[in-house]
């Protein structure tokens, strides 16, 4: 029941909901006692007022006292004073516990257990009810902000920084800087003279963690660009790790920081070790695709004749590639040559992809990748090819001989899969893939815990499928293994939620009045893809909460199969019938991003 979800329709557990209930119960409970005793109705009052005080300090004992650990407020709070998160319920926890013990004062000296002699008992009747009135507002609004509203992705580069570890704060400490890079830490072992700060940076599109196996340490998730530091002023050997993609026992994303004592030869040592490599890593290139086919295609007006098309695709990130393949092009005049150019019908500029010439069979080809890694498909909606002279320093369009122009309607809503959207903290389609690749890294953690016999990271790691594939504002997002509190390793928004939308907007797109028959083609595709997509992460969740539900490693196996073998199928899908390909009724969350991708190519087209 601890980790079922609500019934508030909130991203919060069923505990959670009746909690906020409970206590709001037990406020009107005590607003009717304070009518009862201004009304002299004092017995009615007592009968009221005793088990409220009780059950209140069941709640806080058995609920509040426990959340408010594992959120790890105490330790955090003093790093991120500004926070609203740790602030809000650091207020409430203060007032209810004033409320609290104030109330069992009045209880106790009403029932003359305790002297009344500490001024008049009405006073400290109503400082209780204030106090208690106050608390209840901040309760609501922890709820609130916990699971109502969803968390915003960090964006400024910050710094936390823990000093459970320092002794003498006074002087400067020597500072280490260390990589969180690739998954791993960088360097792999880290040796350092006692009083050094070690900062730790992210270079990862992931977040991470700091966690010290003796549980001396323990830092909130940071993202890219932001740093967590630790002083280490004893000697001695640490054991961390990142609770997301790491575990205690030194497998996955772990790392030994070796304090030696600050003397002149140690110092000689700790310089004498490997430095971090300081470059933030390459981006991952991402697979080739084919181009879309040109038969698909359809000229907009009866008299024009399609030559071919330009369309996107990803080398490095997203869309920042464009391949035009055009055919039945006749050579340039005497003197002349040809240059192809992206174009933006909203903001009149052009981008030249450089001079191209036609081949014998009058067929031009061209790849470009832009060398600032912009997303060409945010940028441009159309092509030109045009005749330039052959020394030709102007900068601007010649006379467009071919052009094509994709329109707007429809492709607002692909940019919203392929580019940007307004509620997400990513493109649809761009999110989806992202965090389909992080849950295929959490599926070989959970399969490297079932393989060591640890349930315990079985079920860390399955806590952290579920959270990659609900969302914040899912049915069982939350602390599912009960262990570091909430842990996501994801954006907030899910898997899931990223892949309904990319369905959801393609079908959009190809409802669109100036939509084309090529689009609508390709929105089935999406259609196809995505609804492989959502049955295979259903039955990832399910297997993950199965796992989380386990009493020992040896009932997890099937569930562990079910994860490792329907997350790659999830993001790239399967060639079935062997024929090479991987079709959209094959295909997963990369086959839709692709079809999307399909129904932006621009149709070239010429007069006959």
């Amino acid at each position: 029941m601890m980790f079922q979800s609500g019934f508030l329709g909130t991203n919060a557990s069923f505990i959670t909901d009746f909690t906020l209930l409970a206590e709001i119960t037990l406020f009107i409970a005590l607003c009717i006692g304070v009518i009862a005793q201004r009304r002299g109705q004092y017995k009615l009052h007592d009968w009221i007022q005793t088990p409220v005080v009780i059950l209140n300090l069941f709640l806080i004992v058995s609920v509040m006292i426990t959340s408010f650990m594992g959120q790890r407020v105490i330790s955090t709070l003093p790093q991120r004073p500004g926070d609203a998160y740790y602030l809000v319920v650091a207020l409430h926890a203060g007032l209810g516990l004033i409320a609290e013990g104030l109330a069992f004062y009045c209880l106790l000296a009403g029932h003359q257990i305790l002297p009344r002699k500490i001024g008049r008992l009405r006073y400290w009747m109503w400082a209780t009810f204030v106090f208690w009135t106050a608390a209840l507002i901040a309760g609501v609004a922890t709820y609130i902000i916990w699971y109502v509203q969803t968390p915003e992705a960090a964006t400024a580069v910050s710094t936390q920084s823990d000093t459970a570890l320092t002794q003498d704060n006074s002087a400067d400490p020597t500072t280490s800087e260390a990589f969180l890079q690739n998954f791993a830490f960088t360097p792999a072992d880290l040796t350092v003279t006692a009083g050094t700060e070690v900062v730790w940076l992210n270079q990862d599109g992931a977040p991470h963690n700091i966690t010290f196996v003796d549980g001396s340490v323990a830092s909130d998730n940071f993202f890219q660009g932001e740093s967590f530091a630790t002083t280490f002023s004893e000697p001695g050997s640490y054991l961390i790790y990142c609770t997301l993609h790491g575990s205690p026992d030194g497998s996955g994303m772990s790392t030994t920081v070796t304090v030696l004592a600050d003397n002149a030869e140690n110092a000689a040592i700790a310089a004498a070790a490997p430095t971090p490599n300081p470059v933030p890593p390459t981006a991952t290139p991402a697979p080739t695709v084919p181009p879309p086919p040109v038969d698909l295609l359809e000229p907009a007006a009866p008299e024009q004749t399609v030559v071919g098309l330009v369309s996107f695709f990803d080398i490095v990130v997203p869309s920042d590639s464009v391949a035009v393949l055009l055919n039945g092009i006749p050579a340039p005049t005497a003197g002349a040559t040809y240059e192809a150019w992206l174009t933006d019908s909203q903001t009149n500029t052009t981008f030249s992809l450089g001079q191209v010439m036609p081949d014998g069979n009058g067929r031009i080809t061209l790849q470009f990748t832009d060398a600032n890694g912009r997303n060409l498909l945010g940028l441009y909606d159309g092509f030109q090819l045009t005749t330039e002279p052959q020394f030709d320093d102007d900068p601007s369009p010649g006379t467009a001989v071919f052009s094509g122009q994709q329109l707007p309607q429809a492709l607002s809503h692909i940019r919203a899969i392929t580019v940007v959207s307004g509620d997400a903290p990513a493109a649809y389609g761009l999110g989806a893939r992202l965090q389909a690749e992080e849950l295929l890294r959490h599926a070989e953690f959970v399969q490297t815990a079932y393989d060591l016999l640890s349930i315990a990271d079985a079920q860390r790691h399955a806590e952290h499928i579920v959270n990659l594939l609900s969302g914040a504002q899912g049915d069982y997002f939350g602390d599912l293994d009960g262990v570091h509190g909430v842990q996501n390793p994801g954006d907030g928004f899910g898997i899931l939620p990223y892949v309904a939308a990319v369905q959801a907007t393609a079908v959009t797109a190809a409802n669109a009045p100036d939509a084309t028959n090529a689009i609508q083609i390709h929105s089935t595709h999406v259609v196809l893809a995505t609804d492989n997509a959502l049955a295979w992460a259903t039955q990832i969740q399910e297997a993950a909460l199965q796992i989380l539900a386990a009493d020992s490693v040896g009932d997890i196996g099937t569930y562990v199969d079910t994860i490792t073998q329907l997350s790659p199928l999830m993001l790239n899908g399967a060639d079935n019938n062997g024929d090479g390909e991987i079709a959209p009724a094959e295909g997963g969350i990369f086959t839709a991003y692709q079809h999307t991708q399909y129904m932006a190519a621009i149709p070239v087209v010429g007069e006959p």
